[in-house]
């Protein structure tokens, strides 16, 4: 496997790249064969760097990745917006740049067209629709918030958008319908000025903040998590479904400490991976009491010393053939992708997965696919400096313990 990819490291930038199509600039390099896949998605232009957001399993097979693109020549602060589709062996069918701004996780479907929130150079953010076959813009739609930093299509099909608001500092939540219309909003005051750790945030400069948006589901009601800026400290808000109201939080020390992760188990149940002076925790199994105010320092976890500082971490569930599982994706400090697996049921740590590289890497996304297999997406750093986006397949066996 490593000389595969010193291989690949080699000529992947230089002698064979500048014979690219334009139509075709971004191209794969296969290096993991057999029932998954690893490729690493490579562009001739050294000044550019490919910060990757989401991958989204398309109808009837297929990806298609978003990526946030930093020219190192260009005028504008923020990182443009590109798409790839490849077939359902990873391999590059199309890719297309779009000028829209910080574009933000999720990939989502709406109807035959995928979509995803960005904002223009006003800082105001759109819900933007391309066609899946080409790439091509089918519509766009302007949206209340401003600075978009995170969206998630929910369980009902509704939009979430998780934004910044720089007059009121302000962090800005809000609910649309499925085209698009705005039901109900929310601005949680930060009571400070933060808008210079947003902006170092959105245009890839500064601290990459874990916000995310997660749905939970209990006896006494619906409703969000949202980790964002909230009353000077970076907080996991749970918020009601109907109104966008707080309920409770989870609190810690200003934005040095925080959640990375945080997915809903049952009732009041949660698995939570948290990061602390540069260590990182998990917590598989811990109870939330949703409706008040607590300090994560009262939710005890474990130690994870093989991740990065302030690791980036994904988290979700799956389901396979034999029982159900929520998995944690983060990277370490020996360049390697790092899949926690954790039952559901029993809340036990029943495996760990390693993918490793010549080159640090960072998580972006993953989703399971039609298959019960896993793709992730990250960020692979070509020759130490060149950011490029890597998918890992992995097949549903490899997530079955043995008897």
């Amino acid at each position: 496997m490593k000389k595969v990819i010193e291989n690949i490291v080699r000529c992947c930038l230089f002698s064979m790249l500048v014979f690219l199509h334009e139509s075709c600039e971004i191209n794969q390099k296969e290096v993991m064969p057999e029932d998954g896949f690893l490729k690493i998605y490579n562009h001739p232009e050294e000044r550019l760097s490919f910060y990757p957001e989401s991958i989204i399993e398309l109808t009837g097979g297929g990806y298609l990745i978003l990526s946030a693109v930093k020219d190192e020549e260009s005028e504008i602060e923020y990182p443009t917006t590109n798409l790839v589709r490849t077939n359902s062996g990873g391999e590059v069918e199309w890719s297309n740049s779009l000028d829209w701004l910080a574009p933000s996780a999720t990939l989502f479907h709406s109807g035959n067209q995928i979509g995803f929130v960005a904002m223009n150079q006003q800082f105001e953010a759109h819900v933007i629709l391309v066609d899946p076959a080409n790439g091509e813009i089918a519509a766009t739609h302007p949206l209340v918030v401003t600075m978009p930093l995170v969206a998630k299509k929910d369980r009902q099909g509704n939009l979430v958008v998780l934004g910044y608001d720089f007059v009121t500092r302000s962090s800005w939540i809000a609910s649309y319908s499925d085209n698009f219309i705005l039901q109900r909003s929310n601005q949680l005051s930060v009571n400070t000025d933060l808008e210079y750790l947003v902006q170092r945030h959105l245009n890839k400069t500064g601290q990459d903040f874990p916000f995310f948006i997660k749905e939970y589901q209990t006896p006494d009601g619906n409703g969000y998590c949202v980790n964002c800026f909230y009353n000077y400290t970076l907080r996991g808000v749970f918020l009601d479904e109907a109104s966008l109201g707080t309920t409770g939080d989870i609190y810690s020390f200003q934005i040095e400490e925080g959640i990375s992760s945080l997915e809903h188990k049952s009732g009041s149940r949660f698995g939570i991976t948290s990061y602390y002076e540069g260590n990182n925790y998990l917590l598989p199994d811990v109870d939330i009491d949703v409706s008040v105010s607590q300090n994560i320092k009262d939710l005890p976890g474990n130690p994870l010393y093989e991740l990065t500082f302030k690791a980036a971490v994904c988290s979700g569930r799956i389901s396979t053939e034999t029982a159900e599982y929520t998995l944690f994706i983060s990277q370490t400090n020996s360049s390697s992708l790092v899949i926690y697996q954790v039952e559901q049921e029993s809340d036990s740590l029943v495996m760990t997965h390693y993918q490793s590289f010549d080159e640090r890497v960072e998580v972006a996304d993953f989703i399971q696919t039609a298959d019960g297999g896993i793709s992730i997406l990250a960020g692979i750093h070509i020759l130490g400096k060149y950011r490029r986006p890597v998918v890992v397949k992995m097949p549903e066996e490899q997530f079955i313990p043995e008897e």
